[in-house]
């Protein structure tokens, strides 16, 4: 896990429980504006480690200006959604149900349900940016 997120694992985890509860899901990544990793969660954390990949932020650079996209490949699919403080990755078997995945997604980006100032990820990179 990344440094200074091991306080938070739990409440992240609650945070992304409806989208990973989706049957298929296989994990979550939230990348930064400038392609940092934030936060990852994988069902089976030993199938993908992206913090040894160092092509991230040249791959969020590229997304600059999409809404969302989904990448399908031959077993799986990865959807990306963006928010105004970064990117969210949802890794998936292609057999998820992707109008779950989407509707969670929006969901999560339009606000929190308990009132609160911040919305979406904001509430998450908020954190972040105190424990760092």
């Amino acid at each position: 896990m990344i440094s200074g997120f091991t306080a938070t694992t739990e409440a992240m985890q609650g945070l992304f429980k409806d989208i990973l509860g989706i049957r298929g899901v296989k994990g979550i990544m939230v990348f930064t504006r400038d392609g940092k990793l934030a936060f990852k969660y994988f069902i089976d954390p030993y199938s993908f480690d992206p913090e040894q990949k160092d092509w991230w932020g040249l791959y969020v650079y590229t997304l600059d200006g999409i809404r969302e996209a989904e990448l399908v490949f031959e077993h799986d699919r990865l959807y990306i959604r963006r928010a105004k403080e970064g990117y969210l990755f949802v890794l998936a078997s292609n057999e998820a149900p992707t109008p779950m995945i989407r509707l969670n997604c929006e969901i999560l980006m339009s606000g929190d349900g308990d009132g609160g100032n911040q919305k979406g990820l904001s509430r998450f990179l908020k954190d972040k940016k105190r424990l760092g």
